[in-house]
């Protein structure tokens, strides 16, 4: 196969995953990511649950660490800066790499950060408006890619000073927040995201036309995907600050009408429009993950 029919080729696969689903305005792609989600939870369910176990259980003390698992080795204050400065290179490399990798692709990408709009124009006022917009788009995309080698550096600097119970319960965080995060920027992307800009952009009558430019909707974009996830963390912060004693799982039905009224502020604040219907978008799921947030709290 040659290069130009790889890039047909992949360019088709490219159009199909972002076709939409037949009586739907929901494409391909939404429909794949699922079924891997389902399947991968599926995979890591059967073949990673009885190694936790015995990992979570597990108290041996190892070599240069204490009985609580803190390590024993002692590092002058200019030994940790060292090491704390090759971390630090690393991660900038990895980000560098990955940015010059993703902007390779950054017609793709951008393709993906426009799907919501649904067609509708924008515009670059300015020469180098596009490109800039073009680099973000793939340093997002870089960073979601070498998250990984970021989280390991930052683990392995501080993993020496946690005692083992509080790296087990790091290690646990790590993969719901994960999870949680993606939850969230998927219903921000497939749900809120189409329905917030087909108001805005819809809003009034046709005498005036909106134009957004690419540098402020990429922002916009930003802002937005990164605000749901953070607001999809909340059951996962409820169930770890009952377990550790915080609070406990009989005072979040207290807080229940208060939540309400704070959901439906949230809601105003990450939406970009005054209409309810938004909000309610916003402020429905906050409510839904607080009442399970509070039902995870019972078996804290």
């Amino acid at each position: 196969m040659t290069t130009d029919q790889f890039a047909i080729a992949l360019q088709g696969a490219v159009d199909w995953l972002w076709s939409p689903v037949p009586g739907s305005e929901y494409p391909w792609v939404a429909v794949v990511a699922l079924l891997v989600v389902a399947l991968a939870g599926v995979a890591i369910y059967v073949s990673a649950v009885p190694w936790v176990r015995e990992w979570w259980n597990d108290d041996t003390v190892r070599p240069n660490e204490d009985e609580r698992g803190v390590s024993t080795v002692e590092l002058s204050l200019m030994e940790h800066l060292l090491e704390l400065r090759s971390r630090f290179v690393i991660m900038a490399a990895a980000l560098g790499i990955g940015t010059a990798v993703a902007f390779v692709f950054y017609r793709t990408w951008m393709e993906i950060a426009l799907w919501p709009l649904n067609g509708h124009e924008l515009q670059a006022i300015t020469p180098t408006e596009k490109v800039v917009a073009y680099f973000k788009v793939s340093l997002v995309v870089a960073i979601v890619v070498v998250m990984p080698i970021i989280l390991y550096q930052v683990w392995m600097y501080i993993a020496p000073g946690l005692t083992r119970r509080e790296r087990r319960y790091i290690l646990a965080f790590v993969p719901g927040a994960t999870f949680s995060f993606v939850c969230g920027v998927a219903f921000a992307y497939f749900a809120l995201m189409p329905a917030a800009l087909t108001f805005l952009l819809g809003f009034g009558d046709d005498t005036i036309k909106v134009v957004p430019t690419v540098a402020s909707y990429i922002d916009f974009v930003t802002r937005l995907l990164v605000a749901v996830g953070g607001v999809f963390q909340l059951p996962l912060i409820m169930f770890i600050l009952t377990k550790v004693g915080v609070v406990n799982a009989s005072m979040f039905g207290k807080w229940r009408r208060y939540v309400i009224v704070l959901a439906f502020i949230v809601g105003a604040i990450v939406t970009p429009t005054p209409d309810p219907f938004n909000q309610l978008l916003v402020a429905i799921p906050v409510m839904m993950l607080y009442e399970f947030g509070a039902l995870l709290a019972r078996f804290a």
